[in-house]
């Protein structure tokens, strides 16, 4: 049957033939125009250009030296252009692909810090830089995003461990394992942490480590860091922590750099993952759990819910080129520390070499210790605690029976005092340490 079609404009039209349904439904027709808007003698609509060249070869390339911007996000304009990337525009930056990839930016205030594996870039912001005759440069506003890029001198990198990144103020922390080095990036450019005191360990060290996570403890003021190793028994990481009373090295160490001291305070037990500072509190995560690290209210020398002992390591180097004779040991300071190792080195002397523990000495367990009958331990004296060095090494008297000798001879000792009380709280007096010295004869 016919149809009646109504049109608005008196020219061309073009009639699709509907789609008829039952018979006692009338056929649906499409009616498209011919010319734009339907102007009288106005261009012609066509199917305009059809794309006719296929790339074989299209694929997605990452260039990981290469930073691209979108348009711009405005909440108050309801602006939105952030899946806008117009390749017809200067929307890319890139740095030298030599220094490696991209691993990390950072904004701070008006620049951005470009952290690449081998090298540490700044760029401008929203501003890009104009150099006069003699060279001195002068910033000028202008539409480009990410200005001129410069790297920071120094041959340092972040390598591939952008979780070694923490900020402060406008001191950055980061670590290069590659180069064996800790870095610090602040307004007189990068200077390498590590070597207050810490160069080799760091050296020796950060080569066999696969994750560096680092965090800036703002109530302590220190940037602490956890180097972690994946193979303990093949790569163990040296001079690592003790649990307990024991031997055991854990495949991982933690230690601290202070600004106010200029150096590395103090190792740490616990595991320092995804750490943050909030409202002058520090708070470390492991595994699924939060905990506040230097509470008031929680029992001391305890980390993530198990207590370990607080020790001090030392050297004495005094005159190394002559070889001398520990005779004894002394401290000042809280009761309750024990020497849990006293051992000298480069020892050469002839005769004494058959002997395995002749640079080693025995324990000394704290004040009172009782043995069987026998109390032992140091000795308080006049607010001093004293003890005599007794050899491993065993002599001989002339029928054959063995005795313990007095004193450990070496050029230089290497001391460990340790504290152990678990059950101290916060209203408990804390454990001090003033001094340790020793009776050394020639």
């Amino acid at each position: 049957m016919g149809a009646i079609l109504e049109i608005s404009y008196f020219n061309s039209v073009v009639l699709a033939g509907g789609k008829t349904g039952s018979s006692s439904t009338p056929g649906i027709y499409h009616v498209e125009e011919s010319r734009i808007r339907g102007a009288f003698n106005g261009k012609q609509m066509d199917y305009g250009v059809k794309a006719h060249i296929t790339d074989e070869e299209y694929k997605s390339k990452v260039r990981e030296n290469a930073m691209t911007y979108s348009g711009i996000f405005n909440s108050r304009t309801n602006v939105n252009e952030l899946n806008q990337f117009p390749s017809g525009e200067d929307i890319t930056r890139a740095v030298d692909i030599a220094e490696g990839s991209i691993q990390k930016l950072h904004a701070e205030d008006t620049n951005l810090n470009i952290f690449q594996e081998n090298k540490v870039n700044r760029a401008l912001i929203d501003k890009d830089a104009i150099f006069t005759a003699e060279g001195q440069p002068l910033t000028a506003s202008g539409k480009i995003v990410i200005g001129q890029i410069t790297p920071y001198s120094g041959e340092y990198g972040i390598s591939d461990n952008p979780e070694s990144f923490a900020v402060y103020g406008n001191r950055k922390y980061f670590v290069d394992r590659r180069r064996g080095a800790v870095l610090r990036l602040s307004r007189d450019g990068i200077t390498p942490i590590s070597d207050a005191g810490m160069k080799d360990w760091f050296k020796d060290n950060l080569k066999v480590c696969n994750t560096i996570y680092g965090a800036y403890d703002e109530q302590k003021g220190k940037y602490c860091v956890t180097l972690e190793a994946p193979d303990t028994i093949n790569n163990p990481i040296k001079n690592g922590m003790i649990i307990g009373n024991g031997n055991s090295i854990l495949n991982y160490a933690t230690l601290c750099y202070s600004e106010r001291v200029k150096g590395w305070t103090s190792f740490y037990t616990y595991q320092n993952r995804h750490s943050v500072s909030m409202n002058n509190d520090f708070y470390t995560f492991f595994g699924n759990n939060l905990y506040l690290q230097h509470s008031p209210n929680v029992t001391r020398s305890k980390f993530i819910n198990t207590a370990y002992p607080s020790f001090v390591d030392f050297v004495f180097n005094d005159k190394p080129e002559i070889v001398k004779t520990f005779l004894t040991i002394n401290y000042e300071g809280t009761t309750g520390w024990d020497m849990q190792r006293f051992t000298t080195g480069g020892n050469t002397i002839s005769g004494y070499n058959a002997y395995n523990d002749i640079n080693d000495c025995y324990i000394i367990p704290v004040e009172g210790t009782q043995v069987g009958n026998e109390t032992i331990g140091f000795v308080r004296k006049e607010g001093f605690y004293f003890s005599e060095l007794k050899n491993k090494a065993r002599d001989f008297f002339q029928d054959n029976s063995q005795f313990n000798t007095t004193g450990v001879k070496g050029y230089y000792a290497d001391i460990r005092m340790q504290y152990y009380h678990p059950t101290e709280t916060a209203s408990d007096p804390k454990a001090e340490l003033f001094a340790v010295g020793t009776e050394a004869i020639v």
